[in-house]
């Protein structure tokens, strides 16, 4: 309301103070609107910048993978062109050799042909043939093993290149796969990052809005702010749909009834009720998916409307997801526009005419016309049977009915004969009811699409309202055009919105075509789904790259390039093609069992077994599955795959004769005759004649290996006989045996059991009848590190890692006091004892007493490396420790109040004790666990990524100050005596629970000595 104009008797100084304060508040408007502006200025960078940087990271991505690609094929290409090389180097270094030979076997021989020939003429002639003979079969016998090594060879690269060929396939294939996933999850986690900006943006905008003052001219009769404070805080945030009905001039029509009294009723009441009822049912507020909130009743329109209404709105709203449907009425005509943003966009919001000349007044006959049909068929045509005359009839019983028949019949007769007369009928409220109903099922359509396109764009959620058009096509009944115009705009516009997806979420698409397909299934027309379920296919296609050939349907492109992946998509293909009454449909198995086929037939073998491999994952009972890839493993050599097949295909089906056939080729060419006649011999009785020469041909060949494997046998009995004798002489170079019990106890640290071991060991005299025992350690393999389910374990026990070693020594016991003290001449130790172990000694102090113990004996002897030193302490085990899954202080010396596992609580000695006190593992090591921390040769790494996988010590990289211990000691906790326990110290650093044991190569390697 205007503000009255206050009385000229206010003294001066109030019109001096009033101007100060205006000016006050103007400057500070200003102000903080700058203020706003920057930071919103500002933001808007930050947020393009994160944008920009996120399409370089995709891109970076995509190219990564390729050039990664590119170079593993490279990286092929040349290992094979080496390979190749050094084979024909090897062919051409043995052919030469053998020349040599020849050569030098025919100058001997004729040296002495010279020598004999006078004195043995005769005897030199016969001598003469025989040797010719003998050098010819020689001959032909050395070019027949040059022939039999080339095709050894050459069948060793062939299945080499088919072994490269098939992975490649295969690698090419589960990269497909992988980056269709990769892309699939990167384009869900983009639009994730983009909402959660446009989000952010909102926030913003919304704080913004809240700042400034009301509008003079607000076209909606609720405030900005009411609005804006409602849903603040909500993720997501609803879409909020504000209805600007259209005013229908009722008394136009009402003149045609006089009959009828009663009012008719207000346009916008009904369609709001028709709204809200719509959208509690099917987009209620308090839906966490889609939530839609109905403002009616909020138009003021005696302001101004239309595109300029829009633009004040959007101004004030723009953070907020907001669809304004507004109608009007021109002339016979109602126009519907409609206005949405997302919320948090600075941009135009989308402003269209989505319903354009909507006649309503023929509308409106048209349900009095139905309404008049109605009276005739069961009102007139039952009193007519009763013997009532028609004039009686319409007078006492027709009112506008019997008129408005009357007119649609003479307009009929008119129609007949060529003459159109626009004649109007008379209307009451039950048919605007029915036009209320129309209008009301128009925009439930149009608020339920933009509702749908809305959280599709936004959430990633499939559309609703396709599986409701069969229930809000029965408004339509007057006119079949109306509901198929409509129904036009709504699958133009959902096509229309996910080409725009298509850009950043490609891989998405085709599902959600399909499932907006299944529903317009529902339909009467089928023309709706089919165009969506068409586009559907398009969209795959384009995902994968693939384009449509002329002449050729999308759907057979699709049908013939289906991988396990798209099991979800066609699924709901085929219940589209059900709903629309086809008898075709998609299946990934006939996909790829035809592709499968295809590639055998190229002899595209690698290719071929990737596709029948996919049938068999997803039909493990489909016989020819196994069958074909059967055969394809045969084309490559593949003999073991390919019995592993066939026996599959049996056992499905049991007088599979070809199997039998085919599988006894296939135990031929693996070397198993006795198998391969029995199979030909399965096939020949359920009649397959052509198995009767394959297994002639078997039986005779086996026959042959049969004697020369007998042959065989002899001698390799005689090399037994000799290599057990030289094992016999080897080990007893090893040293002498010794023997030690091996205990195992159970999670509770209870003995289970206790075994005889035995190893062996040599003895090194470091005078004064000091001994050092070196136990020999067997070569072998084993995991290094520590399971990710091992209690206690620490990060840095990881990657577990196969190392393999060669056999070495490894001291008995930690370097004892007395052993020390013999080769450095001192005694550093805090816990005095000759057979405690030295302690106190750093990591260069254990190197220089391995560098004077060389030099004394001659031998090379040093500090195991960490590979050793814990394949020596599990001695083969794969526990915790090589007790078992704990140790007690019965066991292990060291502090027993803080048990391993299940173990109870034990002795804390606080000091180290006698080597040996305690049972030895069993490879005949003591102390391994406990007692002193040991030295290790290597330097500290945080974790096993490059660590060497031969026993020997990791050197390179990392800290030289720092290097490893292992082992536990007197006073630490019981999982720090974990095999695969690492530590680490400064090598400059000496305690009383360090120590140190030694190891030396089991070929003797000397020293020299000045």
């Amino acid at each position: 309301m205007p503000i009255p104009l206050l009385p000229f008797a206010i003294p001066a100084t109030a019109s001096v103070w009033s101007s100060c304060v205006n000016a006050f508040n103007a400057a500070s408007t200003r102000t903080m609107q700058q203020n706003l502006e920057r930071q919103r200025l500002a933001h808007q960078k930050e947020l393009q910048e994160k944008q920009r940087v996120a399409q370089l990271e995709i891109e970076y991505m995509r190219t990564m993978s390729q050039i990664k690609l590119q170079q593993n094929n490279q990286a092929f290409q040349r290992d094979l062109q080496q390979n190749n090389q050094a084979f024909q180097a090897e062919i051409e270094y043995q052919r030469l050799a053998a020349q040599a030979k020849l050569q030098q076997n025919n100058q001997a021989f004729q040296r002495d042909l010279e020598s004999q020939r006078f004195a043995h003429q005769q005897e030199l002639q016969e001598k003469q043939i025989s040797a010719q003979f003998d050098l010819e079969t020689y001959r032909q016998e050395f070019q027949a093993k040059i022939v039999e090594y080339q095709c050894q060879e050459n069948r060793k690269l062939q299945e080499f290149i088919k072994a490269v060929d098939m992975q490649i396939a295969k690698s090419n294939q589960e990269f497909q796969a992988w980056l269709f996933q990769q892309q699939k999850q990167l384009q869900i986690e983009l639009a994730q990052y983009n909402r959660e900006t446009q989000f952010f943006i909102a926030v913003y905008q919304r704080e913004v809005s809240l700042e400034i003052k009301e509008l003079d001219n607000w076209p909606l009769k609720i405030y900005p702010w009411q609005i804006l404070e409602y849903h603040q805080g909500r993720n997501p945030i609803p879409i909020q749909i504000i209805l600007a009905p259209p005013e229908i001039d009722y008394d136009r029509f009402e003149h045609l009834n006089k009959t009828s009294t009663s009012g008719f009723p207000k346009v916008e009441k009904r369609l709001s009720q028709h709204l809200r009822n719509f959208l509690e049912k099917y987009y209620p507020l308090e839906n966490e998916q889609r939530p839609a909130e109905l403002i009616d009743r909020a138009w003021d329109s005696n302001r101004f409307a239309g595109g300029s209404a829009v633009k004040a709105i959007f101004s004030r709203l723009k953070s907020e997801p907001i669809l304004l449907i507004e109608s009007e009425v021109d002339g016979d005509f109602i126009n519907i526009q409609v206005a949405y943003w997302s919320g948090g966009q600075e941009i135009s919001p989308f402003y269209r005419t989505m319903i354009r000349h909507l006649h309503y007044p023929k509308v409106l006959y048209e349900f009095a016309i139905q309404r008049a049909l109605h009276w005739e068929t069961n009102v007139k045509q039952k009193l007519l049977a009763k013997g009532k005359t028609e004039q009686e009839i319409n007078q006492k019983f027709g009112g506008d009915n019997a008129l408005n028949l009357s007119i649609y019949r003479e307009n009929e007769e008119l129609q007949a004969v060529g003459i159109e007369i626009d004649r109007g009928y008379k209307t009451n409220s039950e048919d605007f009811g029915k036009l209320s109903a129309l209008l009301g099922a128009y925009h439930n359509i149009i608020v339920a699409l933009f509702t749908d396109i809305h959280y599709l764009i936004t959430t990633n959620l499939s559309p609703k309202l396709p599986e409701l058009l069969p229930e809000l096509e029965t408004e339509f009944s007057i006119d079949r055009r109306l509901a198929d115009d409509l129904f036009q705009m709504v699958v133009e516009s959902y096509i229309g919105s996910l080409r725009a997806m298509e850009k950043d979420r490609s891989e998405l698409v085709p599902e959600f075509a399909a499932d907006i397909a299944l529903g317009l299934t529902g339909l009467s027309h089928p023309t709706f789904a089919e165009q969506m379920l068409d586009f559907s296919l398009e969209s795959w296609l384009n995902s994968r790259y693939l384009s449509v050939e002329n002449g050729r349907e999308k759907f057979d492109i699709v049908a013939e390039n289906l991988l396990p992946l798209d099991e979800e998509f066609i699924t709901k293909v085929n219940r589209c093609l059900v709903g629309l009454g086809k008898e075709k449909n998609l299946s990934v198995i006939n996909s790829c069992y035809q592709r499968g086929i295809e590639k055998f037939n190229q002899e595209k073998y690698q290719e071929a077994i990737i596709d029948f491999g996919y049938v068999i994952d997803l039909n493990p009972e489909f016989a020819d599955g196994y069958y074909r890839r059967g055969l394809t493993y045969i084309q490559l050599a593949n003999y073991r795959e390919a019995v592993d097949d066939l026996t599959q295909v049996i056992g499905l089906d049991a007088s599979h004769a070809p199997a039998y056939n085919f599988r006894g080729y296939a135990y031929f060419k693996l070397g198993e005759y006795r198998q391969a006649v029995d199979d030909y011999n399965r096939a020949i009785n359920l009649g397959l004649n052509e198995a009767v020469k394959n297994r002639d041909i078997v039986l005779g060949v086996w026959q042959e290996i049969k004697r020369q494997a007998e042959e065989k046998i002899r001698r390799e009995e005689r090399e037994r006989q000799e290599r057990e004798a030289e094992e016999k002489r080897r080990r007893e170079s090893k040293g002498e045996v010794f023997t030690f019990e091996v205990v195992t106890v159970n999670n509770s640290g209870k003995v289970i059991n206790r075994t005889q071991g035995s190893a062996r060991q040599k003895m090194e005299d470091l005078g004064n009848g000091i001994k050092l025992e070196m136990v020999y350690i067997p070569g072998g393999s084993f995991l290094m590190g520590s399971p990710e389910n091992e209690a206690e374990r620490d990060s840095n026990e990881s990657p577990q890692h196969q190392v393999s070693l060669q056999p070495f020594y490894m001291s008995k016991y930690p370097i004892t006091q007395k052993q020390y003290e013999a080769i450095m001449g001192n005694n550093p130790s805090n816990f005095k004892g000759e057979n405690r172990p030295v302690e106190n000694v750093n990591w260069h102090n254990a190197i220089e007493f391995c560098q004077k113990l060389s030099e004394k004996t001659g031998k090379i002897y040093t500090l195991p490396s960490e590979s050793q030193w814990e394949y020596a302490c599990r001695a083969g085990t794969t526990t915790p420790f090589y007790f078992g899954e704990t140790i007690t202080s019965e066991l292990v010396n060291y502090d027993g109040n803080h048990p391993y596992g299940n173990a109870p609580k034990g002795k804390y000695r606080q000091e180290t004790i006698d080597v040996g006190s305690f049972p030895p593992n069993a490879f005949g090591l003591y102390d391994m666990h406990g007692n002193v921390w040991e030295w290790c040769l290597d330097v500290w790494h945080g974790n096993y990524n490059g660590a060497p996988t031969d026993g020997s010590a990791w050197e390179s990289g990392g800290n030289n100050s720092q290097r490893l211990l292992r082992g536990g000691c007197w006073y630490g906790d019981s999982w720090y005596c974990r095999c695969a326990w690492r530590d680490y110290s400064c090598a400059d650093f000496f305690y009383s629970d360090r120590g140190f044991r030694i190891v030396s190569s089991v070929s003797v390697v000397s020293v020299s000595r000045s």
